[in-house]
């Protein structure tokens, strides 16, 4: 389930990304453990492919952002009203009167559980293609990272409690890829791009 790195081509080429049909509605989600990189891919994602973007961090509750400013994990009932914030904006952009529902999300969606709620819901709302990259590497490199980050609430010792609950997608998760983090962020945002292209080359 690893993004291979053959593409044909990349954005602007008659093959490329914007080959799918522009009329339709998708959303990606840029999911994975504090640390991995999330918002970095997802707003390249987003400025590549034209799409809006949202910050899911954004759209925790006061009472979750003070539990990981205090390195407590969160819950799945913390978690619960999360999910439907987000499934909210998501469902709300796609009934705006535009012709373009793109949306690219950043959410941890750490367990399967997670995952089912936000493409359930994405479903329901209409969009044509939901999908999930998994950003993923060793808990030894995202405890790494998180400890040399400033100013995020989301705290070095989460790491491990992420760790201690996350379910990478299987294979039965048709409508999810996982990339790995640990080259370097310029080759993995190129990763993701090229896994984007193959994936919306398949469904045109």
């Amino acid at each position: 389930m690893l993004a291979s790195a053959n593409t044909s081509s990349i954005n602007g080429h008659e093959d490329g990304p914007q080959s799918v049909g522009n009329d339709e509605s998708w959303i990606l989600f840029v999911a994975g453990p504090t640390g991995s990189g999330k918002s970095s891919v997802a707003k390249f994602l987003a400025s590549e492919l034209q799409a809006r973007f949202l910050e899911g961090d954004d759209l925790h509750p006061k009472a979750n952002i003070d539990k990981m400013h205090r390195g407590e994990p969160l819950t799945d009932s913390d978690r619960q009203g999360w999910l439907e914030a987000i499934n909210e904006q998501a469902s709300s952009y796609n009934k705006h009167p535009s012709q373009h529902h793109h949306m690219i999300i950043t959410c941890s969606a750490l367990k399967r559980a997670h995952r089912d709620i936000l493409r359930e819901s994405c479903q329901r709302a209409g969009y044509s293609l939901v999908h999930f990259f998994f950003l993923d590497a060793p808990e030894s490199e995202l405890q790494r990272r998180t400890e040399a980050r400033h100013n995020h609430f989301a705290k070095a010792n989460l790491v491990h409690s992420q760790f201690d609950v996350l379910e990478r997608p299987r294979i039965d998760e048709y409508d999810a890829m996982i990339i790995s983090v640990v080259p370097s962020l310029d080759e993995v945002q190129s990763e993701a791009l090229k896994a984007v292209t193959r994936l919306f080359n398949k469904e045109s």
